[in-house]
Order: C-alpha cells, then sequence, then structure tokens
C-alpha cells in the first residue's frame, strides 16, 4: 500500500465523523508518514506498521464513545458504546476485543442493575411509609388527637425528604457506576489493543 492509498482509505474509513475531527487524525497520520519517510523508512513500511486505515477508524470510533459516556452516561452514549464495540467484529483483529468487552459490559451491568434496583425499592419503601404516616396522621387529627396526628404527619414529611434524597443518590450512583463501568471497558480495550499490536508486530 502507498502513502496515498493508506491517506485515502483512512479518510473514506472515518467517513460519518465530524469533519474538523476528520481533518486532525489525517494530518496526525500524514505527520507519521514525513517522520517515518525522513528516518528511512518505505511507504510500504510506514503502512505495515501503522496497521490498516479500517482499523484506525474503528479504534477512534470507539474512543471517541469511551469518551462521550465518560463525559454524559446516559442511555443513549452507553448505547454508542456498545454499538462500535459490535462493529469491532467486523474487523479480525477487532473480535477478541469485543468479546471481552461485552462480557466485562455485561457482567458490571447486572451487578449495578441489582445495586440500583436495591436502592429504589429502599426508596419505595421510605415513599409508602411516608405516605401511610401522613394518611394516619390526618385520621388521627380527624379523631382528635391533634398532637400525636402532628407528630405523625412531621414523621411522614421526614420520610418524603429521605425519599427525595435516595431518590437523587440512587440517580447520582447510577451515573457513578455507569461512568466506571465506562472506564474499566475503555482500560480493558486498550489493554488488549497494545497487547494485540505487539503480537501483530513481532
Amino acid at each position: 500500500m502507498t502513502r496515498n492509498e493508506f491517506m485515502w482509505g483512512l479518510a473514506n474509513a472515518l467517513a460519518g465523523l465530524p469533519q474538523s475531527e476528520i481533518t486532525r487524525i489525517t494530518e496526525y497520520y500524514d505527520e507519521l508518514f514525513n517522520e517515518a519517510l525522513d528516518e528511512g523508512k518505505t511507504e510500504a513500511e510506514v503502512c505495515e506498521s501503522l496497521g490498516s486505515p479500517e482499523e484506525i477508524a474503528e479504534r477512534v470510533r470507539v474512543e471517541m464513545a469511551f469518551v462521550r459516556a465518560e463525559q454524559k452516561p446516559d442511555a443513549k452514549s452507553m448505547n454508542a458504546v456498545l454499538l462500535v464495540i459490535i462493529g469491532l467484529f467486523a474487523l479480525p483483529i477487532g473480535i477478541p476485543i469485543a468479546f471481552a468487552l461485552i462480557s466485562v459490559m455485561f457482567g458490571l451491568a447486572v451487578a449495578a442493575l441489582a445495586v440500583v434496583v436495591s436502592f429504589g425499592a429502599v426508596v419505595i419503601a421510605l415513599g409508602a411509609a411516608g405516605l401511610g404516616c401522613f394518611i394516619g396522621g390526618i385520621a388521627i387529627i380527624v379523631g382528635g388527637g391533634a398532637w400525636f396526628g402532628i407528630g405523625m404527619i412531621g414523621a411522614a414529611l421526614l420520610l418524603f425528604g429521605l425519599c427525595v434524597l435516595g431518590g437523587v443518590g440512587s440517580f447520582t450512583l447510577m451515573r457513578a457506576m455507569l461512568r466506571g463501568i465506562v472506564r474499566l471497558c475503555r482500560s480493558v480495550y486498550n489493554g488488549i489493543s497494545r497487547h494485540l499490536k505487539g503480537r501483530k508486530q513481532a
């Protein structure tokens, strides 16, 4: 493969990304070519050391998906990560990475879901208890037990407050756990990629 063929293939493989990102990446690899050629390497040797444009483009997409998911860990960004991981199956070198990442994501997602469901159950229980205390307090006041009824309503307000705090805490915890899953998957991806690249060069 020649330099022009490589750069053309890379630009095509990056299609769909923002133009500014495509320009940044192609300029980076163009500079790598300049440096390698100055060291006396041939264009074919440089192309072989860099890997295929398709593999490079897929690494870029995965990295971008990880970065976005870390910055904003929501359902949309997590789906984007999953889609680019599934896209790795299209590349022979990406198959072991995809299997590893899907296994890690699935295991951690199940654990995270169990924790979030547990917190959710506590929040629902607090809300139900608060509602019961509130209704009970109103009934007691109507029945003539003003002070005890007021105390019940006070307890209900406290439980409602704990319910709100628990809900906010559950949401924050969920986001933190999703961010942790993304970071761990990113670390696994980078580690396996370096290992496979080292084996390929060896």
